[in-house]
């Protein structure tokens, strides 16, 4: 690894990306309708999570104190 941040992101891109592209090689192409399926599967899960994400940010902010006391 490097000491520079920016670097190293950009290596661990390429190692996600390499991974997904294997298992695309490798389980994808042996039967594609399952693996598009299964993909578009798992990211209609994901998009239905937003709006819970969101709400629980907005309910943890609105718990912070709107000042901080003086000591």
């Amino acid at each position: 690894m490097n000491n520079d941040p920016y670097y190293n992101f950009c290596l661990e891109e390429i190692r996600f990306y390499t991974e997904k592209i294997n298992d695309i090689i490798k389980e994808g192409l042996k039967d594609p309708k399952k693996y598009y399926e299964e993909s578009k599967s798992e990211w209609k899960k994901i998009y239905q999570m937003i709006p819970v994400m969101y709400m629980m940010n907005q309910i943890e902010n609105s718990e912070l104190p709107s000042h901080i006391p003086n000591l």
